[in-house]
């Protein structure tokens, strides 16, 4: 891609968006007046020349050999998107280079092959000239396997840090408080944690944390002032104790997603209130009742507890979560008199009971299908008479 390339296109086209070329060498010269670039793939790209330009604000490069950020990006002053994915940054990546992008907002360095992310003793002596303006990481799916938050406390502008699909082992808040005022959004899914401690963290803006597909066998920790999550995702781990406790400190907790772990029982000894939580999840776990003993859910709207052993729901659920309106429970072993004491709220809508919904050979031996008008299929156990 030398000069003949952008001399060929029109003067007032600020944007160019390549799909795939051959060239070896890209040059960004200081006239020239693109404000994006994009190279979504370029395998055979080995030098990336970069002058001194105050007109590009965006650049991304996918699926090339490119091995690194150089000091040559900082000649890119007015940069506010950078994106090098699915390329081939390797080993330990310091963050403190990032430093120098006073107006970069966004950086992604998905699919590499990163396996540390951290900032340089050298990096964090003195703070940097200009508070960085940064507000999305995204270090997706490399092999990080350790990481700790201190790595990004000189980015107060950070609202979202994505670490999903890494071999994180160890995700720390910090041995003293760090501050990340501005933290919104925590996604560690797909991961290898077996504890989340983020007792550390300073995080009073965090609303959404996303932690499942992990190892986790204790519910993550919060410190003081991480009081307003609204989501938490916690599906596919190995959990089998509900925490309350840390549970009690997000009173603005709106969704709890505990779907694919191993809870045989919900219920909590110590009276509980979640003023706020609209959605909860369970399904998939290993709950014979739906016992939600001790837990005070004024606002809850949706309860999933589809693919549970449940036998056993309580008669008087409406009356215990009044603005329950949707009841999903595909189980299979409910007891039939309890679907035919609560008909009615199915035919209106509020449960949701079918059983056979993987079809007809989910019922299984002994039982039979029977439909319920306006409810669906629901299992009940049958005797055949001799010779019939």
């Amino acid at each position: 891609m030398d000069q003949a390339f952008f001399a060929h296109m029109p003067p007032t086209s600020l944007d160019v968006h390549v799909w795939h070329t051959e060239s070896e060498r890209l040059e960004v010269t200081a006239d020239n007046p693109l404000q994006a670039l994009s190279l979504m793939e370029a395998p055979k790209l080995q030098d990336l020349i970069l002058y001194p330009n105050a007109h590009l604000r965006q650049l991304i490069v996918r699926h090339c050999p490119l091995d690194g950020v150089t000091e040559q990006f900082r000649n890119l002053r007015e940069l506010r998107i950078l994106k090098i994915e699915q390329c081939c940054l390797t080993g330990a990546f310091d963050l403190g280079v990032l430093l120098a992008f006073y107006n970069l907002t966004s950086v992604s360095l998905e699919a590499n092959h990163i396996t540390e992310a951290s900032l340089l003793v050298n990096e964090t002596a003195a703070e940097p000239e200009q508070p960085s303006k940064l507000a999305r990481l995204d270090l997706s799916s490399n092999r990080i396997e350790y990481f700790h938050l201190d790595a990004v406390h000189l980015f107060p502008a950070l609202k979202e840090l994505l670490l999903g699909r890494n071999k994180l082992a160890t995700f720390a808040g910090g041995s003293s408080s760090t501050f990340l005022p501005a933290l919104v959004m925590l996604d560690v899914r797909q991961n290898l944690l077996t504890e989340l401690d983020l007792s550390g963290c300073d995080c009073f803006s965090l609303l959404y944390l996303y932690a499942s597909s992990n190892q986790l066998t204790s519910f993550p920790v919060f410190g003081d002032s991480t009081v307003n999550i609204k989501v938490l995702d916690l599906c596919n781990n190995q959990l089998t104790v509900r925490d309350a406790q840390q549970l009690q400190k997000q009173q603005r907790l709106t969704s709890l997603l505990l779907s694919q772990n191993e809870f045989s029982s919900f219920t909590t000894e110590t009276e509980t209130e979640l003023p706020s939580l609209v959605r909860l999840e369970l399904y998939d776990n290993q709950l014979e009742s739906l016992d939600l003993r001790g837990w005070k859910l004024p606002a809850l709207t949706q309860l999933r507890v589809s693919q549970n052993p449940l036998k056993s729901i309580p008669d008087d659920l409406l009356a215990r979560y009044p603005n329950l309106t949707k009841l999903i429970c595909f189980c299979p072993d409910v007891d039939c008199t309890w679907i035919q004491r609560n008909v009615a709220n199915m035919r209106n809508g509020n449960f949701e009971m079918s059983v056979a919904w993987n079809g007809p050979k989910s019922i299984g031996k002994g039982y039979r299908c029977v439909t319920v008008p306006y409810v669906g299929c629901v299992r009940c156990p049958f005797k055949t008479n001799s010779g019939q």
